[in-house]
């Protein structure tokens, strides 16, 4: 990690805080820059990274689907403003210096000389219209962006802008490091009408498009415009999909690339095995969670969502599913994340299995013949799978029969957006900037994920809002918890599992560290040393 640090600090000056008081093949052309080397990518050849990742995107839009994997692979087209290294320190990228004008007016200045990947300059009017655009068209990155007042948001000129915000906003800077914030061109957007799939997307990344291929690879080249001198350090990226996470682990034993995102933690030692191999961990700010739908019955009934808590066995599920990877949650947020409290899980969620007390309290609801519900899970993660394979056989004893439902993501989040049409998903959300806003952010209002829980009780959602106007840490610290609180006394997301990051490189890949913060890791910095 102090590599990496290292690295950054050299091409970005350390943000100041001080200022502040986280089948068939379809095929598409990024229209980027020329260079980089022609014909097929290879992973013999020294001059290509080859990545196996989770998720094809399906699009190139910037921002479209709230996921890790999904922001894994549009970030080395398009940058924010400012990211978070892999220590969760914020550093300055597009934005070379900032001020605040008062407690809602913050001005950005941005690098001189940075360019897009066709070699047209970045401006503050492209930074403005990406945050417009995300606005206007509700898109999922909106929830870390919730409290800009878009309207009076001003380009002073081609390098400053004003961002104005509704209230004070203290964790706002952070927040813009959001991989899903990275600035498009709106000349290359209007020229190519709107297309992201042929010559839209265009941003100022490492790499820019050469060929996506739907259900395969991405195929990026080196930007011949890259603000960073000597980035990337491999001038040819492949990124291959595959979604299932046990076919990623065969990839690794078999060496069928130089690193290989997310394998499945059961098969750890079995890939560690292989000369050659190397399994890298590291920590996450992650949280998966069962999340139910408060505006469906049975689930509107708090009763009955309390009742689920007595009939699931979170820890064994915890350690059949995922081993010694992670921790089993032990707060509504994972550790180190401002808002955590080492205590709020217990006095919750830790009374432990007991499928009879839930039986008698469905009884006691009004549902002494048991009840019905669904769970969606995303395809292709088996350890999700597997949880909620036990889960249907731990609540079995109390009545409820669970039925499972496989759903690809995309597929998944149109479901649960209409509102009405799901029960539970298992779900992982993020505290991307270290404190629970960014989390809280994502089930406001208005934001993408608040539809799978439907929780828009007023008390809660204006603690989200007053406790994200402290400028004092330690007091927004507090009423971070108290905010947490509430939403565990709702018993609408039953924390499961705090998450650990476990992928695998090749022993000659060299410069390669797992980014905690968004998952969105750093590739521009990896050699292919064969």
């Amino acid at each position: 990690m102090k590599r990496l640090l290292t690295m950054l600090l050299c091409g970005a000056m350390v943000l100041s805080l001080a200022a502040c008081g986280g089948g068939s093949e379809s095929t598409a052309s990024g229209g980027a820059a020329s260079g980089g080397a022609e014909g097929e990518a290879s992973t013999t050849s020294s001059d290509t990274l080859t990545v196996v990742v989770p998720m094809d995107p399906g699009t190139l839009e910037p921002a479209r689907i709230n996921e890790q994997a999904f922001y894994d692979v549009i970030h080395h087209i398009y940058e924010p403003l400012f990211i978070l290294d892999t220590d969760g320190q914020l550093q300055n990228w597009l934005c070379e210096s900032y001020e605040y004008q008062d407690d809602t007016h913050l001005v950005i200045h941005l690098r001189e000389g940075v360019k897009f990947s066709d070699g047209t300059p970045l401006t503050a009017n492209d930074v403005l219209w990406s945050f417009q655009r995300i606005v206007e068209n509700s898109l999922p990155p909106i929830s870390q962006i919730m409290d800009l007042d878009i309207a009076n948001c001003e380009v002073v000129d081609d390098n400053t802008l004003i961002l104005a915000t509704v209230r004070p906003a203290g964790t706002l800077i952070k927040r813009l490091a959001y991989p899903g914030l990275g600035v498009a061109s709106k000349a290359a957007y209007d020229a190519a009408g709107g297309d992201w799939m042929n010559g839209a997307a265009i941003g100022t990344g490492p790499y820019a498009v050469k060929e996506y291929v739907a259900g395969d690879r991405l195929d990026m080249i080196a930007n011949e415009n890259y603000w960073r001198e000597g980035e990337p350090a491999t001038p040819n990226l492949r990124l291959r999909f595959v979604s299932d996470m046990t076919s990623r682990s065969t990839e690794a034993k078999a060496k069928g690339a130089d690193i290989i995102i997310n394998v499945n933690p059961r098969e750890e030692e079995s890939i560690a095995a292989v000369e050659g191999v190397e399994v890298i961990k590291a920590p996450a700010t992650n949280t998966v969670y069962l999340m139910m739908n408060t505006k469906v019955a049975p689930l509107d009934d708090p009763a009955v969502r309390e009742a689920i808590t007595y009939a699931i066995n979170i820890p064994q599920t915890i350690e059949l599913a995922y081993g010694n990877l992670g921790t089993p949650a032990s707060g509504m947020v994972a550790p180190g994340v401002l808002g955590y409290d080492e205590n709020m899980f217990n006095e919750h969620f830790g009374h432990g299995y007991d499928p009879e007390t839930a039986k008698q309290m469905l009884a006691d609801a009004g549902y002494p013949d048991g009840i019905e519900l669904e769970v969606l899970v995303e395809t292709g993660d088996s350890t999700r799978h597997d949880i909620v394979e036990a889960f249907q056989a731990q609540m079995a004893p109390a009545g409820i029969n669970l039925t499972i439902t496989e759903l690809d993501s995309v597929v998944l989040y149109d479901r649960t957006n209409q509102g009405d049409q799901h029960q539970l998903v298992l779900s992982g959300l993020t505290c991307s900037d270290y404190e629970a806003d960014s989390f809280l952010n994502q089930i406001l209002p208005g934001s993408s994920n608040i539809k799978m829980t439907n929780f828009d009780d007023p008390t809660f959602i204006s603690m989200i809002e007053e406790s994200g106007t402290i400028l004092d840490e330690a007091e927004r610290e507090q009423a971070w918890k108290d905010t947490l609180e509430y939403l565990a006394e709702s018993n609408c997301m039953i924390p499961l599992w705090h998450k650990e990051l476990i992928s695998a490189q090749m022993d000659y890949v060299e410069g390669f560290e797992m980014s905690p913060a968004f998952e969105e890791h750093f590739y521009q910095w990896t050699t292919v040393n064969k």
